[in-house]
């Protein structure tokens, strides 16, 4: 588990932040969990806070778990960043590797999976001309 964790906060400093890349999931979850893991200890202490100040001890097992919850949202984006970066690609998406390896002059992997085509668009942005990416 905690392996997924790392996986996903390397794909997200590793995923390109590019009009070409806009479309896809990564480019509206990596920025959330970024926000998120800004944020996110410092709205469950005052979600605590005022829960508590307001309802008192009778409703703390509540608060508490709210502001669980809150704390675990980063988590959780880590998580799914982390399995996404190992899931298979698309047979649209493996022919898009495919292309850009070959552009690179590179070897393609058999079996790529999303990292590895995060890696190839980035290196495709940095090295190719852009009408050919």
């Amino acid at each position: 588990m905690f392996r997924t964790f790392k996986d996903g906060q390397h794909y997200a400093k590793i995923w390109p932040r590019h009009a070409v890349v806009a479309a896809f999931t990564e480019s509206t979850v990596i920025p959330a969990v970024h926000m998120a893991t800004r944020w996110m200890p410092a709205l469950a202490v005052i979600n605590f806070m005022v829960q508590w100040q307001l309802q008192g001890q009778e409703l703390l097992p509540q608060a508490i778990v709210t502001s669980l919850f809150l704390l675990s949202l980063p988590l959780q984006g880590w998580y799914w960043l982390g399995w996404r970066a190992r899931s298979a690609l698309t047979p649209q998406l493996r022919a898009w590797y495919t292309d850009l390896t070959r552009k690179l002059q590179l070897q393609p992997k058999p079996e790529p999976c999303y990292l590895d085509l995060a890696k190839m668009v980035k290196r495709a942005l940095d090295e190719l001309p852009p009408d050919q990416h």
